[in-house]
Order: structure tokens, then sequence, then C-alpha cells
């Protein structure tokens, strides 16, 4: 068989992971097929919109009926017309899909002027309202794409371009590029292109690539085919430095890398191959640190040669189609460090397994780098399971499947999954901010829509109120998963304001059941968003008003406790004082749940025990809900064994025993806290006894026993060091639902745990995993465990980190919604 991969060529022309992959099939085919493979290329260049748009038209009209088969993988080149036509899908003009800079535009049609980012455009659309090139445009854009229509659609671009007459002024806005007008046309030639009556069989280099929303027609089953680099393969040998190679540009993240490593104690080399425009910038940020050193430009050959003697690469780009430079350093036997946010890095890395993947801070990154050169037994270890991970992306491999007529079924390395199109969007509703995760609902929240994200392949967007000082913003907060936060109106602040002062506690949320009501800006994002979502999610129910009376569509209750009796226990003294509302508060809090409950299509429970209480008080069918149990961040989580605990307090100049607790301000962990602050701490003077998160802002913890320390919030970097150096993690609960997120935290990371055994519901860590003591016991067997010696310790915490692992893990956890996506 006679093959075309056709392609554009850049202008002016650079070397990429593109060609790579073009240049690296053309070879293997032709040596490990009977197949002829032509690569052929047409200047393309993207400088501004006319060049692009006679790009697309070039390559519409190139005939290449002489081949039997044509393979494209990139825009403009997929616009060629053949019977025999495969994608092998790259990525699409990415500022004008998911990285369009004015996504809260995106869903305006380009003719409305709600559409253009600036008052240029919206000029341009008021001159050119009833100009009659303008209005044919505007019909072929809203008709159904169709090939048929490209001879019309190219020549009143070019008039419109070149002939119309237009003031300057009014043509540039109107083709600004990026924009609302040059979005729409590239979209709507990419859907004539791409249509399943145009293409016989789609395939994509990674699993990130199909998840992108408008990538691929909704539905269609597509092949992940991961491809291998065009470096030769070599074997690691020394293991002397850390080493990075990429374009030194903003989305590669370079910078950050270097500030973290800055900031680590890692006594490591680290070299960084690549020019860019950033590069001045980041040799500026690296000053005079002797342990950092700029390679500049380098040959495929000293690439390989820097990967072989390397310990670790590090590689940190923001939500990269596929990332070569991973599966090259994983070949290499490199363990790779990256950020749960890098996209199709994470196919290949498992955290603590073939290398690091944790979140895009600099003090994550630089804790992640510290350990890879502390222990570089343990990198190396890495390092070669890294290779084994990596085996199955070859040539050979490549080639076979990318060339057969049918995907091959069932092979879990070449999965066929479905294209997600302008389908597949779960719209989830919140009264507080999710990202950075730093208490228990927001690391809930963030980890299990990442993961429905990334698991089922679902665009997720959170929907979120945030404090009156707060601007207005939608940012990407995960690969698949975008937060839009929208401030409290005054009105709605005054409402909150109101409510506090009548109340005496923090009532956020029961202020939002109504309060919403009086936002215009959170009303008009929510009616936009729910325009493309296939499914809604009330997370809590305080917003159950608002979803139900602004989207049509089915929807999910994500409870994370019983409310009712949560918000009942935090306003118990208002109660009891007959605050007339505080009767009224509770009663908004019931209506809601019950409405949350029965109107929606699930509910999505913490426990079993909560779906009980659901069920028996609203009278739900027996069937309704199921769990979703609470899970542990395993990618940010190491487990700390007891000899680098010991290190670790050695570290900190740490001679007391300490005892963590973790909790927020709400009923169940204020009780806790004050067991601690009563009984516990008096009766150990000689331990140290710290309190953590929001409950430590309580007016009732102000005036603390000597032994206990209020920290407040912390953040990630500063949890993970109390994690990792504690003797003791305390949960004293007796109240409450759901199950204790914090739990978790401390099983994942190796911390020695003495929790009540309702602390332990809807867990249910063996008695030989977890310290389990009453109340009333719990002094007794706080001294028994700090007694115990540290091999009894270690094997404890071992058997809680597996079933950990094991019952726990979020990726897990999500794949039974798979069937609501």
């Amino acid at each position: 068989m006679k093959i075309a991969l056709v392609a554009p060529s850049g202008v002016p022309f650079t070397v990429g992971g593109a060609e790579k992959l073009w240049w690296g099939l053309q070879h293997h085919a032709n040596q490990l097929s009977d197949h002829q493979l032509e690569l052929i290329k047409l200047p393309s260049a993207e400088r501004n919109f006319p060049e692009l748009i006679a790009s697309y038209q070039r390559f519409a009209e190139l005939d290449l009926s002489h081949f039997d088969r044509v393979i494209s993988t990139k825009y403009p080149a997929w616009m060629v017309e053949h019977p025999d036509h495969h994608l092998y899908l790259q990525h699409t003009l990415r500022g004008l899909y998911d990285t369009y800079p004015w996504p809260q535009r995106a869903e305006h049609a380009p003719f409305e002027p709600e559409a253009w980012p600036g008052e240029k455009g919206r000029q341009a659309i008021r001159l050119l309202r009833h100009h009659p090139r303008l209005k044919r445009l505007k019909r072929l854009l809203e008709a159904t794409p169709e090939r048929a229509q490209l001879p019309e659609l190219f020549g009143l671009v070019h008039a419109l371009l070149h002939g119309s007459g237009l003031p300057e002024a009014a043509r540039d806005g109107l083709f600004a590029f990026p924009g609302p007008l040059t979005r729409s046309i590239v979209h709507h030639l990419d859907a004539i292109a791409l249509a399943p009556s145009a293409i016989r069989r789609y395939a994509a280099i990674s699993r990130n690539v199909t998840r992108r929303a408008d990538y691929f027609p909704r539905g269609v089953p597509v092949q992940v085919i991961h491809h291998p680099s065009d470096l030769p393969v070599f074997e690691g040998r020394n293991h002397d430095y850390l080493f990075t190679v990429s374009r030194l540009d903003g989305p590669k993240r370079i910078d950050l890398l270097l500030r973290a490593f800055l900031r680590s104690d890692a006594d490591i080399e680290l070299r960084i191959a690549g020019t860019g425009p950033q590069e001045a910038e980041l040799k500026a940020l690296a000053g005079d640190d002797p342990r950092v050193r700029f390679l500049g430009f380098v040959r495929d050959s000293e690439i390989v040669a820097q990967y072989r003697d390397a310990l670790a690469v590090p590689f940190l780009p923001f939500d990269e189609d596929y990332g070569l430079i991973t599966v090259e350093a994983m070949g290499a036997g490199k363990a790779v460090i990256t950020c749960i946010d890098a996209g199709g890095v994470n196919e290949f890395v498992e955290h603590g397994v073939t290398g690091w993947s944790v979140a895009p801070t600099e003090q994550a990154l630089a804790n992640a780098l510290s350990e890879a050169a502390a222990d570089r037994d343990r990198t190396r270890q890495m390092g070669e399971q890294a290779r084994t991970r990596v085996a199955h992306v070859n040539w050979r491999q490549t080639v076979d499947h990318l060339l057969a007529d049918t995907p091959a079924q069932g092979d879990p390395q070449f999965p066929i999954v479905t294209g997600i199109g302008g389908g597949a969007h779960w719209l989830v509703l919140n009264t507080f901010p999710v990202y950075p995760p730093m208490g228990g609902g927001q690391n809930r929240m963030f980890h299990l829509y990442r993961h429905v994200a990334s698991e089922l392949g679902v665009r997720v967007t959170l929907l979120s109120l945030t404090g009156p000082d707060d601007p207005e913003r939608e940012q990407t907060i995960a690969p698949g998963v975008c937060e839009h936060r929208v401030p409290l109106s005054r009105a709605q602040a005054r409402r909150l304001q109101d409510m506090t002062q009548a109340l005496d506690a923090p009532v956020d949320d029961i202020a939002a059941i109504q309060g919403w009501r009086d936002n215009p800006a959170f009303i008009s994002a929510l009616q936009r968003h729910a325009a493309n979502a296939t499914l809604g999610v009330c997370a809590h129910p305080y917003l159950v008003h608002a979803l139900s009376e602004h989207f049509d569509g089915p929807w999910l209750y994500e409870s994370h406790n019983v409310e009712t009796d949560l918000k009942r226990a935090i306003l118990e003294d208002a109660l009891n004082h007959g605050v007339a509302e505080a009767e009224a508060a509770l009663a908004e809090v019931e209506e809601a749940e019950r409405l949350a409950c029965r109107q929606s299509r699930d509910v999505l429970a913490c426990a079993e025990g909560d779906l009980r209480v659901f069920r028996e008080r609203y009278d739900l069918p027996a069937d309704k809900g199921r769990v979703v149990p609470n899970c542990a961040d395993l990618t940010a989580l190491p487990m700390i064994d007891m000899p680098t605990r010991r290190r670790w307090q050695t570290r900190l100049d740490q001679h007391q025993p300490v005892a963590l607790f973790l909790g927020s301000w709400h009923g169940p962990n204020l009780q806790a806290a004050e067991f601690i602050c009563r009984r516990l701490a008096p009766a150990h003077p000689g331990a140290v006894f710290y309190l953590a998160g929001s409950l430590c802002e309580h007016p009732g913890f102000r005036h603390l026993p000597p032994n206990v320390r209020a920290l407040g919030r912390v953040s990630d970097a500063e949890l993970r060091v109390l994690l990792a150096s504690v003797d003791v993690a305390l949960n004293p609960m007796t109240s409450g639902s759901g199950s204790n997120l914090k739990m978790l935290d401390y099983t994942a990371s190796g911390v020695p745990v003495l929790t009540t055994p309702f602390g332990n519901r809807g867990l249910e860590f063996p008695a030989d995993a977890v310290w389990l003591a009453e109340l009333d016991a719990f002094p007794r067997t706080f001294e028994a465990l700090l007694a115990s010696d540290d091999d009894t310790r270690q094997a404890w915490v071992a058997r809680a980190r597996e079933r950990t692992e094991r019952h726990f893990a979020w990726g897990s956890a999500v794949r039974p919604l798979a069937g609501l996506a």
C-alpha cells in the first residue's frame, strides 16, 4: 500500500515533537512494514489569520488520489480529501481551542457582541452587521459543516480580507487572531475535515489529547497510540546530575523548576538544555548558584549523552499533549519529576513508582528534587521501573497499530476510548473555591473531579462563589477541570454579614441558599455553563435552588455530610438560646437537603451511613445513592517509614513526642479539639499537641494549655512536613457524618494513628493498622502507643498504607461513575 503522511511545514521552520514524529514514522514504516510511506509537507505560515486561512485552502485543494491511504496528524493538513483518510491527532490550533484567551466568551456566537473581548471587535460587529458578505459568512458558519461549503467559505473570507473596501480598523477588529470570528471559522473548517464522513479511522498520540473538548466528533472511537522519540535507544549508566531539555518558554515552566530547585537542599547539579525567549530571564533567576548549568542548544547526540549520565529528569510542562521527553528519559532508565497538571506526562509517571508527580508548587517540587538527590538508590530503582513502564513504546508497535486497517481490540497499552467532542461536560456548583485545596472539602472536590476528568474523559467546570473582594476569573486547575469563581455581590455580602452577626457562627454556605439570587454575575455564569453541560452536580445542598432553576438536564447531589445534623451542631448555642434566625436557617438547610436528595438523579455520599440517614429521613428509594468514599491523594503523600520519620525529627530538633490533630471549624472537630485541650494534653505534659486547620480560628481556642499549640491553616508544604515528623496523629471524633478525610492523610503518610471507633467509620482500618480507643481509654492508649517500639509502629503503619492504597485511591473510586458520564 502506498501511504501519504501529509503535514504542515512551519514558517519559519523549526524542529519540534511533530517533526520528530513524522520523520520517525516515515523511516520506520518503510523499514518495518510492507508499505511505502511518503512524507508530504506544504509550507504553512500562521503568523496571522490571512496566512493561516491560505494554508487551510492549499491543503483542501491538494490532490493525493495517487496514494492508497492518507494519514494526517495536525491542522491544517487534515483538510486534504481522500477516501481512506486516517487521523492520528497531535493537537488542534490550541489558541483557538483549549487555550483560547477568553474562555468565558467562547460560548457566544461570533456575531454577538458578548463574544468580543475588546471595544475594537465590538465596533467591527456593529459596522458589519448589515454587510452582505458578512451575512453570507454568518449563514455558512451557522449551517451544518459540509465540504461543499468550502469554495464559498474561502471566497468570502478572501474577499472580506482583501477586496471588500472595509475600513482598516473594522477589518483588523473582525479578523483579530485569536478572536471570535477567526476561532469560529477554524472550528468550522476542522469540523468539515474531521467529520466521520471524512475520516476512516481516528487515533491520538495520548489519552490527554482525547479528553480535550471539541478535538474529536462526539462519540467516535479513538485509539490511543503512544509513539517513541526519534532518538536512538540507549542504556543509562552514571547518575550524576538532574537533566532537562526543553524550549525555554512559559508553557514549559522552567522558571518553576528553577525556583523549586533553588529552594531545595538538593546536593546535585541541574543541567538545562535548550534555547528560547525566557533564556536571559532564567539565567538571571539562577544567579550565581553553582548547582545550575545552562547548556544552550545541544544536538541529538549530545542529548543522548546527557540522558545517559543523569540521575533523574525534571519535566514540568502545563497540560502537555504527550511529552516526548518523558518517554526518552524513562526509556533511558531515568525517573521523571513532574506535576499533576502536566497532561500527557502523567500517562507514564506514577508517583513513587516511576518518578514523582506532585502539586505545581515550589515547595512540593523542592521536596521531590531533594528526595531524588538524597536517596539515589531509590531514584535509580524508580528509573528501572520507568524503563519497564514505557517498554511498549517502540516503533514496531506504533507502526503496526497505526497502519492496521482497524484498531486492535482489548490491548490495554493501546486503548480505544470515546472522543468527548462537545459533550461529556459536568457542571459542578459549590459555595467556596476549590483550588488550591487546603481543607477537607476542598481536597475532596479537587481530587474527585480531576480524577473524573482523567479517568472518565469528562470535561468539568466548577462554578464557585468566592469572597466579595476577589476578582471573577476562570482558570484551569487540572487537565480537563476549569474553576470559574464569581465573587459575592454587595447585596449577597450584606446578607451574609447580617446572618453571621445574628448567629455568631460561620454561615457562608447557609447564606448562599437564597443569597445567590442577589448575584447577577453568578446567575449569568450559571446560565452560560448550563447551556452546554450534559450533567449537573450540586456539591453540598446549598445551591440546589440555583441548579434546579437554571439547568434542565439530569443532575447529581454530591453530599459531603448530613448537612442538617452538621449545621445543627454548629448552631447549637443559638438554637439553645431560642434565636429565631437559627431556627429559620436550620429549616432552610433541611429543606435544601431534602430537595437535593429527592430531586437529584442520584446521590453520591462519602459513607453508607449517610445514605441510610437520607433514605430514612427523606423517604428515598432503597436503591438510590452510591458511595464515593473520601480518598487520599497518594501522589502528594509519600509513605514516611519510621527511620525517615526519625531523621525528620532530628532535622527539626524535635525532642518531645508530638501529636497532631487536623480539623476545620465545625462542631465535631471542635468537640474533638476540646477533648485534646481539656483531657488529653493535661494528662501528658511531656508531649506537645498541634492543632491545625480553621478550627484554630474559633474563639474557644484562644487560651490553650502550655503544651498545646494552634498552628492555624497550613499550606500543603507545611502539612507534608507535619505528616513526616509527628509521632502520633489524633482523631478523637464522637459525632459527625461522612468519613474523616484527615484519617487518610494520616494513614497514607505513615503516621501512627490513634482514633475512636467512630472516627474510623466508613474506613474500617483493622485494629493492627491503627490504634483504636474510646475517649475514656484515649490517654491510656496514647501512652501505650508512645511506648511501642519503632518496629511495631512500622508494621502497623505499613498495613494502614496498604489498605489506603487498595481501597481509598481516587482513580479507582471514580470508575464506578462511568455510567453517569
